[in-house]
This record gives structure tokens, sequence and C-alpha cells, in this order.
């Protein structure tokens, strides 16, 4: 079931463009033009050559907590001997306010011990697990297998609904496979079923290493919209420059209205080996929901004091 396309706003609403105020609320919005956006700070920090220190992330997450996104990807529960850039995210937290914002806070995590580190923390809303369809790149990322990975799975849905949290899928090598496995849509559905059998309800579709087109964005959403209309599917896309509007506009055209960016496009997963794409940039994504006359409550001038503060 396909998503009709956000109509154009009426003037008594303002796109981020427009300026400073925010668009209405959920509540007077039909659920055809709700756009949700997540900013990934986490997903540039990861892939840096040096390490960032605590106060000066967590400065940088306050700053996009005044911003307006749904959902902030800011760390990960990781050992730091395998993602150093990620030490330190119980001073990160110390330091992070969350007041006023109506941002959601998410971390990373690829096994149960992480599963416990971030509800430990109370400002951690989500909690989200970097799953693939890929074994190989499951034993690269996470060290681990599929019978290894659903149990994890298993063990963190546990332990979210025990402390009120929410467990989110990374679906990595979502639109093709570079190890010389099996990828197929049929295959991916059936991972996705499996996903859903146990609760999940939010997935993330991410082209870990950039090598979808246009086309393949397009026929693996609306094959899975079709098939799981009770499920959210969000874009996660490392891309080149120049292939980032096309691979969009073809999620779009499909029915996705749940978009993950980084601001200025830094990063990507390091543990691929292909340096040369980067995250989708927010500002570029803005720009084209703002062409396409969508609704989303981000506030841009904020996005601006963000970058000022950097990291």
């Amino acid at each position: 079931m396909f998503l009709k396309k956000a109509h154009r706003p009426s003037p008594r609403t303002r796109s981020a463009a427009e300026g400073p105020s925010l668009v209405p609320t959920q509540k007077t919005m039909k659920p055809e033009k709700l756009i949700k956006l997540t900013e990934s700070p986490r997903d540039a920090w990861q892939g840096l050559p040096y390490v960032i220190a605590p106060e000066k992330r967590a400065a940088y997450i306050n700053a996009l907590l005044k911003v307006g996104f749904d959902v902030i990807d800011f760390g990960s529960f990781v050992s730091p001997k395998a993602v150093p850039q990620m030490a330190g995210q119980d001073e990160v937290l110390r330091l992070v306010d969350k007041t006023g914002s109506r941002s959601k806070l998410m971390a990373i995590v690829g096994n149960m011990r992480g599963g416990r580190d971030a509800v430990a923390q109370p400002k951690v809303d989500l909690l989200g697990f970097p799953y693939s369809i890929s074994e190989s790149f499951l034993h690269k990322n996470i060290n681990t297998g599929f019978a290894g990975a659903e149990e994890t799975i298993g063990g963190l849905l546990s332990l979210c609904n025990d402390h009120g949290r929410e467990l989110r899928i990374f679906m990595s090598m979502a639109y093709g496979n570079p190890y010389g496995e099996e990828w197929s849509t049929g295959l991916l559905k059936k991972h996705i079923e499996m996903l859903a059998g146990k609760g999940i309800r939010t997935i993330t579709l991410a082209d870990t290493i950039g090598i979808a087109n246009a086309t393949q964005i397009g026929e693996v959403y609306t094959a899975l919209m079709e098939h799981f209309p009770g499920l959210e599917f969000g874009l996660h896309i490392h891309t080149r420059p120049g292939e980032w509007e096309a691979k969009l506009n073809a999620a779009w055209d499909a029915g996705c209205r749940w978009f993950e960016g980084v601001i200025n496009g830094i990063g990507g997963c390091p543990m691929t080996g292909y340096e040369l794409v980067g995250n989708l940039n927010t500002l570029n994504l803005i720009g084209f929901l703002d062409r396409k006359g969508a609704l989303y409550s981000v506030n841009r001038g904020e996005i601006t004091r963000a970058i000022e503060t950097g990291y």
C-alpha cells in the first residue's frame, strides 16, 4: 500500500526553508504528510581518523536537540577497541541536556552487553541493532552470524520491554551484496518476516556501501511496503556526490517518508572498506523536501547554529 505524496503546505504553515518557525504538530497533519527525520552524528564520528572528546560530542548533540529532528542517532555502546570514536558515552550523556527537546536519542548496540549499558542510561530512548542479510557483513561488523544476531535481537527486545524502550533494526546490505552471497528481494522479505514475527515494527533500509541505484531502491521500497503494510521503513544511504537526488526520488515515489542523514554528509561505515562514499547530506535532504512541498518539524536556524558549534 503506497502513501500519497505530501502536498504543498497551506499559507498557514511553513517549511524549514521559509524561516525558523516549526511546522504544525503531528496532531494537525494528515498521516500521508508526516515526514520523519533522523540525524546521525554517530555515523559521521565513527569513521573519523581521530577521537572527539566527550564534551565536544555532547555540545554538538545539545545543539542538535534544539533543531527538532525526530531522532538523533547520537552514538553506540560498543568496545572502544573496536570503535574508539565511541568511547566515553557515559560522560557524553551526563553532559547532554534534553530539556524542552522533542527529539529522541538512539544508541546503536551490537550485543547484550551494549544493550544493558544503553538501557541503564535514562536519556536513551531507542536502541538500534545493526542487522544484515549478509552473514559476512554481520561477522565483519558485530562478530556474529545469523543465529547469533537473531538470539541477540530476542534478548534486546526483552530488555527494551523491561525498561520501556524501543528496538529498531538497521538492515544493512538492503539493496545488494558485495560478498558473493545470495541477495534478492525475496530473501530480504524472509529476514524481515523473521523480525516482524518477533515484534519489530521499525526498520531502516541501509545502503551501507553505496552500491544501490535509484531503480533498485524504488523496487525494494515498493515490494516491501506492499508486503508489510504494518511496518515502517526508513531510508539510510551512503552515496557518492551527484547520485543522492535520484535515489531520494525513487524512495519518495515508492512511499518512503522517513529519511536519515548527516549534516555535511560526513562519514560512513568503517567496517565496509568503501571509504569513497559518504552519508546523505541533511542539508541536501531538506532542500529535496522543500521542493516536494513536504512538511517536517525542523528549525533551519538551529541547524545553522549546530554547524557553528561544530565538533
